[in-house]
């Protein structure tokens, strides 16, 4: 039976979708030069992670360079534990130096990307990771603060999920040309092609590509101005963490990311090689897949501010995090590639969709004083798991086993998101009062 809706109801919700429409593209007309520099460093940089991200752990699997899933966990591990265990001084840095100097330094670490694409000794691949965590994540810590710094409480929801959008759509292209480039490139040069026996000499291209488009962004970097107004902390005063008013909330913060993250190693770092050794996925198959995951999660997170708007900010988290879970078993149990990616997607659009609602309300419940120093705590949170996972999913991946692995992160995911209801059920009802003048 067709369902007919009543002209007045259809007509209803086009004028409600025309008006979010334009409430969207009002709140970001309001965004600060400063936040448009920044989104332009957004893209320069999402197309770079979208190349590296699709093709790296590819090139190190090629017969011609020889590295196995275990290998390539412990390369993964070193970068995650440097990441969360530099995390915090990172946030002390980015308060006491401010976001502009944290992200320049954080740009430099593509620099130690070449080394990783050039000598292929196992130690020096392994202290390259390690190094390329330390320095990329002073710039990674910034990056919060930095917007909330520059811009208004009624605009920041929306250049948090705009600012992630750009990153996931310019993945989009990134993931794309990444699959596609090093078979072409190769056949340019008359050389093998594909993920098994392609020659390393395309991959390398391909790589030095997305290298060089991250050191573009120092550009637009370049361009921003401070504000010289806004007060630096003393290092003293940061060494004693006499900066954090809200130990509670952090904490509060930090077990369900530990949580996610712990989950989250044992299957994201490694899904292109689990499509490549499951499915025997070529590296253009993988590249359309995170394509495809990318522009479900680009629109996903545009309507993420939305959602928080109609329902509220944890419950938006929590939702889209539970929504996901039978998507995670389901890409493991698959029988074909296709469904396992349409899994894939779905899993990635919302899971991820809750990342920008859950950064603004961290942002939101800690002082100014403090959101470098929270940042650096929630990346130390989530990495250090997530090394430990990636290491033990790598060894089970090598042995062909890819359902324990998969079944470890969604029950981690499902006490996690638990926990955050729990934790934050009434924290938005805190945040108007305080705005409203209120007193903790």
């Amino acid at each position: 039976m067709l369902l007919i809706l009543p002209c007045s109801y259809t007509e209803g919700l086009t004028l409600q979708v025309i008006s979010e429409g334009k409430r969207y593209i009002q709140r970001l007309s309001m965004l600060s030069r400063n936040a448009k520099l920044y989104l332009v460093i957004t893209t320069l940089l999402g197309l770079s992670f979208g190349i590296w991200g699709v093709i790296f752990n590819l090139y190190l699997n090629l017969k011609e360079v020889g590295f196995q899933p275990d290998f390539i966990g412990n390369m993964f591990m070193m970068s995650a534990i440097a990441t969360g265990f530099v995390a915090l001084p990172a946030g002390l840095l980015c308060e006491r130096f401010g976001p502009k100097k944290s992200l320049l330094i954080g740009l430099t670490s593509n620099l130690v990307s070449l080394v990783q694409i050039i000598v292929l000794e196992p130690s020096i691949l392994l202290f390259a990771s390690l190094t390329s965590g330390l320095i990329g994540t002073v710039g990674w810590v910034a990056s919060a603060p930095f917007m909330m710094e520059n811009s208004q409480p009624e605009e920041r929801t929306y250049l948090f999920s705009v600012d992630w959008t750009i990153m996931v759509i310019m993945g989009v292209v990134g993931s794309y040309a990444g699959g596609v480039m090093p078979d072409l490139f190769n056949s340019l040069l008359g050389l093998a092609t594909g993920a098994e026996n392609g020659s390393a000499i395309g991959y390398r291209i391909t790589l030095l590509i997305s290298i060089v488009l991250a050191m573009v962004a120092i550009i637009p970097l370049l361009l921003i101005r401070e504000d010289r107004t806004v007060q630096r902390q003393k290092v003293k005063a940061l060494l004693s963490l006499r900066n954090i008013k809200s130990p509670g909330t952090i904490v509060k913060f930090m077990i369900p990311t530990a949580l996610i993250g712990f989950g989250a190693g044992f299957i994201v770092p490694l899904f292109n090689i689990f499509f490549k050794l499951k499915f025997v996925a070529t590296s253009e198959q993988i590249g359309v897949i995170s394509a495809l995951g990318s522009v479900t999660l680009g629109i996903g997170t545009l309507v993420a501010p939305l959602l928080s708007n109609k329902i509220g900010k944890v419950k938006s988290v929590v939702v889209c995090q539970f929504l996901s879970m039978p998507f995670i078993m389901l890409i493991t149990v698959s029988p074909n590639l296709a469904l396992a990616a349409t899994a894939y997607i779905l899993r990635g659009a919302l899971m991820n969709m809750a990342g920008p609602i859950s950064m603004t309300l961290q942002m939101e419940l800690v002082s100014d004083t403090e959101r470098a120093t929270t940042s650096g705590f929630m990346i130390m949170a989530d990495n250090i798991p997530r090394a430990i996972t990636a290491s033990i999913s790598g060894e089970m991946m090598t042995g062909n086993d890819f359902f324990t692995p998969f079944l470890f992160t969604t029950v981690t995911y499902f006490i996690a998101s638990s926990l955050y209801f729990i934790f934050f059920r009434k924290a938005e009802a805190q945040i108007t009062s305080t705005q409203s003048g209120s007193v903790l």
